[in-house]
């Protein structure tokens, strides 16, 4: 959800909006706060600070701030610092029970799964990008780029000559250029 999508969603109803911000973000919030207080905290623990970052979202989000692009990281930014408050709580309780080095070790996963999540998100976008230029171009730029199809091949699938297929992707993939750097997204 885009800062502009969001500040007009909180124009018409912003329990609306709060609850569509909710069900977009859950998971990514949920997955920073776990991958953060998986070895101190409790589930109830982790379920409490997702819906306390939210609470924040909620608080000091300003709708009237004119910002572009993807409000993902303003989310990120809140879980990740409150995770780490948490986190720091926790760690220095004296009632913590230690984990030795070894268990810790089985616990660190091998992936950055806020990365990874990140990254899907980032990959979610750009495709829906894709099918707002409509047919054929969606289709031309998928065929092109995810496929490594030839503009003969692409031309087979969508009914056009070579030539048209050329000029269709390089206008496809200046718009979609465009919607991207309006999305906030860079490639």
């Amino acid at each position: 959800m885009t800062h502009e999508e969001f500040r007009n969603k909180i124009k018409i109803s912003s329990e609306q909006a709060h609850k569509e911000l909710f069900e977009a973000y859950c998971n990514y919030v949920y997955t920073i706060v776990f991958n953060r207080l998986r070895s101190c905290a409790s589930r109830e623990d982790m379920e409490e600070c997702v819906c306390d970052v939210f609470a924040d979202v909620y608080c000091y989000y300003d709708s009237e701030k004119e910002l572009s692009g993807d409000i993902s990281g303003f989310i990120g930014t809140i879980a990740r610092r409150k995770a780490a408050v948490i986190y720091k709580d926790k760690v220095s309780n004296e009632n913590t029970v230690s984990i030795d080095d070894e268990l810790t070790q089985q616990l660190t996963s091998e992936q950055d799964v806020e990365s990874e999540t990140a990254a899907n998100e980032q990959r979610r976008i750009i495709l829906g990008k894709i099918a707002e230029l409509g047919e054929p171009d969606s289709t031309i730029i998928i065929q092109k780029f995810y496929y490594g199809h030839s503009a003969r091949e692409i031309a087979e699938i969508v009914r056009l000559t070579p030539e048209n297929v050329r000029v269709r992707s390089g206008r496809a993939v200046k718009k979609l250029r465009e919607m991207l750097e309006k999305a906030d997204i860079s490639l």
